[in-house]
C-alpha cells in the first residue's frame, strides 16, 4: 500500500519487543501518544514510510504466545488473536466451513505475500473504508477485545470503526481478541468484492441469512462505497418480510442502493458505486437463496 510520497526509509523511533502481554500494556501504558502497537506491520511500516504517522516507540507484539491463537468453542463461538495473519485465518477449517464470508475476505484481501504478513485486528484498526475485514465481521456480530494495563472492554467492530483512519481506543488501549459468536448449523453468510484490478476495492458486501428457507434475521453490510462500513436495515426488512424471495431480492437491492450512505471519490463516482451495491446485493442475496 503507498500514497506516492517518496520517502524510502522510515523515521527515527525505538523499536521494543515484548515477551508478554503484561509487559506489552506496561510499555504502552508508559509510552501512550508517542507509541504505536505493529502486529503484522503492513499498515503501521507503510504509514511510517508516507511519514503519516511518527511514533517515538514502535512496540512488537507478534512474540506474545497467546495473541496467536484461533480458539472456537461450540456454544460460545470464535476467538482470535491480535497476530494472527490473514494466511493462517484462509487455512483454517472452521473459519472455511462455518463463518464463510469471513474466510471469503481474508482469501482475495490484497496478495499471499501480504496476507502472510497482515493481520485482522491491523486490518480493522486501519480503518480505512476500502479495508474487507471489517466487513464480514459486522455481519457476524463480532466483538473486539480491548485491554489495558487495568482494564478489559469489548465493543462491537460496528461501533468501534468511527470513520477513515478514525477508532474508539485510548493511546493506553490495545485491541488483543476478536470474539465471533456462535453461528446456528443453518446460517449461512457471502462475501463479494468489486475492484476492476485496482488495489482499493470499489464496493464490497457481507450478507448474513438465518434460516435460507424461511429467513429469520438476514443482515447486509457493505464496504468501500462510504468512509465507514455499513448497513442496509431497510433492505433486510424487505427480505425478512417476504413470501417471494426471488422479488425480494430485487426490491431490497434497490432499496439498498438508495439508503445507505454513499461517497463520490478518485475511484467511482456516487452513482457508481450505488449501481455497485445494487448488483452485488442481487448477486449475494441469490447465491445464498439459491435462486436465479
Amino acid at each position: 500500500m503507498s500514497f506516492g510520497a517518496p520517502y524510502l526509509t522510515l523515521p527515527e523511533f525505538t523499536y521494543h519487543k515484548p515477551k508478554s502481554l503484561k509487559e506489552a500494556l506496561e510499555l504502552l501504558n508508559g509510552f501512550r501518544d508517542e507509541a504505536k502497537v505493529m502486529a503484522g506491520g503492513v499498515g503501521l511500516i507503510a504509514f511510517m514510510k508516507e511519514r503519516l504517522m511518527t511514533p517515538n516507540h514502535v512496540i512488537d507484539i507478534k512474540d506474545i504466545p497467546e495473541l496467536r491463537s484461533i480458539e472456537y468453542k461450540k456454544g460460545e463461538g470464535l476467538k482470535i488473536g491480535a497476530t494472527v495473519t490473514m494466511s493462517e485465518l484462509e487455512k483454517n477449517d472452521i473459519i472455511r466451513e462455518k463463518y464463510v464470508a469471513l474466510h471469503q475476505a481474508v482469501k482475495i484481501a490484497a496478495d499471499p505475500i501480504i496476507r502472510n504478513r497482515a493481520t485482522l485486528v491491523g486490518n480493522i484498526c486501519e480503518a480505512l473504508p476500502w479495508v474487507d475485514g471489517p466487513i464480514p465481521l459486522i455481519a457476524f456480530n463480532a466483538e473486539l477485545e480491548i485491554m489495558s494495563v487495568d482494564n478489559v472492554r469489548r465493543i462491537p467492530i460496528s461501533e468501534f470503526i468511527k470513520g477513515p483512519v478514525e477508532i474508539s481506543l485510548e493511546p493506553n488501549e490495545m485491541v488483543t481478541f476478536i470474539n465471533l459468536p456462535d453461528l446456528p448449523p443453518e446460517a449461512k453468510s457471502l462475501f463479494m468484492k468489486f475492484n476492476a484490478g485496482s488495489e482499493f476495492a470499489l464496493a464490497t458486501v457481507a450478507a448474513y441469512v438465518l434460516d435460507s428457507e424461511k429467513p429469520r434475521d438476514v443482515r447486509l453490510v457493505y464496504g468501500a462505497v462510504s468512509t465507514k462500513p455499513v448497513r442496509a436495515y431497510e433492505a433486510e426488512k424487505i427480505i425478512l418480510s417476504s413470501r417471494d424471495i426471488s422479488e425480494a431480492i430485487i426490491l431490497a437491492a434497490e432499496k439498498a442502493s438508495k439508503e445507505i450512505d454513499v461517497v463520490s471519490d478518485v475511484l467511482a463516482s456516487e452513482d457508481y458505486r450505488r449501481y455497485l451495491v445494487k448488483l452485488l446485493t442481487i448477486n449475494v442475496l441469490r447465491k445464498i437463496f439459491e435462486v436465479s
